[in-house]
């Protein structure tokens, strides 16, 4: 059709040309008429120029449609991506589909998270479908190619929502947390930060480039090792594929020393799991020339005392534990977050037994988590990995600080959010939130009224510890039974220069209005010094005089807030960087008991986060308890498990 219109077209100038003239043709010269073609020729379309112009037209007349064929997007969302390219066709062009199309397809089916829901959430089949079926000889090719063109744009759109909100249902993620509360008293919150961007700028950008990932990268996580945790799903995925773990039966306490036959399965196990480098036992090994000579000798004697010949026994080497397999144990128990003695009884047998299936699922779950989180975590900033117990602080992707933490029980959830630190406080009264007293105080002074002599905890008026104080000895406990403090709004409010998240009572109560704050002291849970990040939450980073939990393995054990190993060290390397205190300064005030306040010259970003898996810092695959039992929750929105 094309090649008909230039010849007409050609035909028609040179016709004219005669015609508008006195020259015959056949008084032309050669050179003259190759002249006049070669002009005409520069006038006629090109296929691209006449492509471009049919295919612009047939965008712009199913744009106009009442409802517009093959998008599942708002028609003021299509029409947005089509006018950034002047109505013209995003991933096609005169030659056919373009290879940046083919490369959406498959980044999508190959995404780590997506993977198991993919063609259901995308409806893969139906465009492999129709890019089968379509042919260039049909008279409706190009408005078939565009309909294909507007459902890849759609499937764009879409994936990009995915990596900048998550895939996961939220609403009925937080459906579930609220029942927590109804059901158990639970308290649960979970904070998600979704990307702004705008998504037909980035594909115009991205397609000048011929390169998607621009337009990814700008959306989907940051979070350090992300990647790397990825390229490990592919890694379990191709072992799975091979059968996955080798299971081990039962048996015994192993440690250092004992001989059994299950310790070549538990060879194979660890290599498996890259926890043994290299597995000696592949090569036979027979004993030490020593210790075969010190047999002999010790058979020599025992044949020449019973004159009966006995015969040197073999050593299957594979059967032992040794040291090299010890240390591959130790690398495993850290791994999952487990006492890392280098003896296997059941806890460590368990959890080599599980399947590498569910592990997958794990790290799916948790490249999910890591696109809820903020793009930008800071260039220093505090991570706190609840389900990992522990504190970091990153400075330029360097870690600069490592310790281990308390974090809330799973009755006392500590919430997952991000906020930043402005100011510390020496020597903090801790104003205990109305729901500890209802759930904790309150029963055991009704069950003792001098429960709380000894333990520098007043009651005031209100807040502020200036206040009126009442006389412990002089309360009526009996007014205060477990249904006085039963409903309580988080507030924040200013109390000796403090901004302080508490929780106030909105119900009216039988005896007088009572807060309970406990004085700076040793005794105070919240130790010598807080961090302060003020939050909705009232939760913080502080000391604590209760140092022995330090020493578990798990240790989700406060009511919410963060208790720090080592908050000294913390102290010394803010101070070292923030000219608004002294470092020495505060130490002196620590030793006193008199509260003090110090503003924080630039705030630093803090980040709660809830990972059961992730690559740390020495690129090992990390995994850890569902502590709050988040996982299985999460799981059942995403993968309908």
């Amino acid at each position: 059709m094309y090649i008909l219109k230039f010849v007409f077209t050609a035909f028609f100038l040179s016709t004219t040309l005669f015609a508008a003239t006195d020259i015959k043709p056949s008084e032309i010269k050669k050179e003259v008429l190759i002249e006049k073609f070669e002009k005409v020729e520069s006038i006629a379309p090109s296929p691209q120029e006449v492509f471009i112009s049919d295919s612009t037209k047939t965008v712009e007349k199913l744009l106009s449609y009442k409802k517009v064929p093959n998008s599942f997007l708002s028609k003021a969302s299509i029409r947005n991506y089509y006018k950034n390219f002047d109505n013209q066709l995003i991933w096609s062009d005169e030659k056919g589909i373009k290879d940046i199309s083919l490369s959406l397809l498959e980044t999508i089916k190959n995404d780590p998270v997506l993977k198991p829901n993919v063609k259901k959430a995308f409806n893969l089949d139906n465009i492999l479908n129709e890019l089968t079926n379509l042919e260039k000889t049909n008279d409706k090719y190009i408005e078939s190619m565009t309909k294909i063109d507007f459902m890849l744009t759609s499937i764009y759109d879409k994936y990009m929502k995915y990596l900048s909100k998550g895939y996961i249902n939220w609403k009925g993620f937080k459906r579930e947390l609220r029942k927590l509360d109804q059901k158990e008293e639970i308290l649960a919150d979970w904070e998600k930060y979704n990307v702004k961007k705008n998504s037909a700028k980035l594909l115009k950008e991205a397609i000048i480039q011929n390169d998607l990932l621009f337009a990814f990268n700008e959306v989907n996580y940051t979070y350090p090792k992300a990647k790397e945790l990825a390229s490990t799903i592919n890694e379990f995925e191709k072992l799975a594929s091979e059968g996955g773990y080798i299971e081990l039966p039962k048996f015994d306490t192993l440690k250092v020393g004992d001989r059994a036959s299950v310790v070549k399965t538990l060879r194979e196990r660890l290599l498996q799991s890259k926890d043994l480098k290299v597995n000696a036992c592949d090569i036979q090994s027979d004993i030490s020339p020593e210790t075969s000579s010190q047999i002999k000798r010790d058979i020599e004697t025992i044949n020449n005392n019973t004159q009966v010949a006995v015969e040197v026994p073999t050593i299957d080497y594979c059967e032992i534990y040794d040291k090299e397999l010890q240390e591959a144990v130790i690398s495993f128990q850290k791994s999952h977050g487990l006492l890392a003695d280098g003896i296997i009884g059941s806890t460590t047998r368990k959890y080599l037994n599980i399947s590498i299936e569910s592990k997958i699922v794990k790290m799916r779950l948790n490249l999910e988590r890591m696109r809820w989180l903020p793009r930008s975590l800071g260039e220093k900033y505090l991570l706190v990995n609840i389900p990992d117990f522990r504190l970091k602080m990153y400075d330029n992707n360097e870690i600069k600080l490592d310790m281990k933490t308390v974090v809330g029980t799973r009755k006392n959830p500590t919430p997952i959010f991000s906020h930043k630190m402005s100011y510390i406080v020496l020597n903090p009264y801790w104003r205990i939130p109305p729901r500890i007293v209802k759930r904790e105080i309150i029963p055991k002074l009704l069950e003792n009224p001098s429960y709380l002599n000894g333990k520098d905890i007043k009651l005031f008026e209100n807040w502020d510890h200036t206040s009126t104080e009442f006389d412990l000895n002089s309360i009526d406990w009996s007014l205060y039974d477990e249904n006085r403090v039963a409903t309580t709004n988080l507030t924040t409010t200013m109390i000796d220069g403090e901004e302080v998240q508490i929780e106030e009572v909105v119900e009216p109560q039988k005896g007088p209005t009572m807060r309970f704050i406990q004085m700076p002291s040793n005794r105070n849970p919240l130790g010598r010094m807080k961090f302060m990040f003020p939050n909705k939450y009232a939760v913080y980073l502080h000391d604590t005089p209760a140092k022995r939990y330090f020493k578990y393995t798990k240790r989700a054990l406060s009511h919410g807030c963060i208790r720090l190993e080592n908050p000294k060290e913390l102290l010394k390397l803010i101070a070292s960087e923030d000219n608004n205190f002294d470092f020495s300064k505060a130490s002196t005030i620590l030793e006193d008991v008199e509260k003090t306040q110090i503003g924080l010259k630039k705030k630093i970003p803090v980040h709660m986060v809830y990972l059961t898996s992730w690559v740390d810092e020495n690129n090992n695959i990390q995994f850890r308890d569902d502590v709050y039992k988040y996982d299985r929750i999460q799981k059942r929105l995403m993968y309908k498990m």
